[in-house]
């Protein structure tokens, strides 16, 4: 997808994108209505004053004012410097139904990351639920409605994971930029505009929050101000997209320790649950 956080935080986890050809496991998403879809073989408060006014793109490298590039890349560097780290997300997500209805859905995802090669997702909602295991060069997706999984081989880092998947499969991982080596790659390349708002509160906890733009998406972060900036809360609006849809995740509990466990990467999968295949992005269905 594009925009901020793109290929990595549409306005539901693991979607593939309407006009291409879908996985059979990805998270319940796009404009088909609330009902998950059978399976197949083959998605605050009124902005504070701003503190800095956000410039026009040619006054500072991509747009981005310094003190919100400043918060920015301290948490990129937060994120990318851990060994391992987890969070849950409380997560609420925008669907457009015909004609032109936008209607909102909950879900909660727990989230974990091993560098360079392991990545664990649990996510349910209102549309379904999934699960993800990614360890060493295999990529496993379990749709537990339909108790039908994919697995499929893949690069051995989460960054050329995440390439492959989005790029030969059109699934993507939800907020995937914060496990990818570099997680302000593509604010860098995408944002045209970007500045601080001011310290905003999320849950009680203070946060310097910022707000950036794309030519498709605009994506507002809020950043821990008590320690490791890390983030608290994500909004991202797909305003080019029909109705606008909104991504929401509120992070808590983030742990970094040094190690996570190896066996929560690997896919424990249940006895009843039958394999079928993901498919390629070009490919017709069976």
């Amino acid at each position: 997808m594009g925009g901020l956080l793109i290929a990595t935080a549409n306005a539901q986890p693991l979607q593939p994108a309407p006009s291409q050809a879908s996985t059979p496991v990805a998270m319940p998403g796009g404009n088909a209505g609330p009902a998950p879809e059978a399976p197949t073989a083959a998605a605050a408060e009124p902005l504070a004053p701003a503190a800095e006014a956000i410039p026009p793109a040619s006054t500072h490298p991509g747009g981005i004012v310094p003190r919100a590039q400043k918060l920015l890349t301290g948490a990129c560097e937060a994120l990318a410097s851990a060994s391992a780290f987890s969070f849950h997300a409380e997560i609420l997500f925008d669907e457009v139904l015909p004609p032109d209805v936008k209607v909102q859905f909950a879900g909660a995802m727990d989230y974990a990351v091993q560098r360079p090669d392991e990545l664990a997702i649990e996510f349910h909602s209102d549309l379904g639920a999934k699960r993800l295991w990614y360890s060493g060069g295999n990529l496993t997706i379990l749709d537990l409605p339909h108790m039908v999984y994919s697995s499929v081989v893949v690069p051995s880092t989460i960054d050329g994971m995440l390439t492959k998947v989005s790029e030969d499969h059109n699934v993507t991982i939800p907020l995937g930029d914060f496990a990818a080596s570099d997680p302000c790659l593509l604010i860098h390349k995408q944002a045209t505009y970007g500045g601080y708002i001011g310290i905003n509160d999320v849950n009680g906890v203070d946060c310097d929050h910022i707000a950036l733009s794309s030519p498709k998406a605009d994506f507002q972060l809020w950043l821990d101000r008590s320690g490791k900036p890390i983030p608290r809360k994500v909004v991202i609006n797909y305003r080019t997209d029909p109705g606008s849809p909104e991504y929401i995740a509120v992070l808590s509990n983030w742990k970094f320790p040094n190690e996570i466990p190896a066996n929560h990467f690997r896919a424990n999968l249940p006895k009843q649950a039958k394999r079928i295949e993901i498919l390629k992005v070009g490919e017709a269905k069976p």
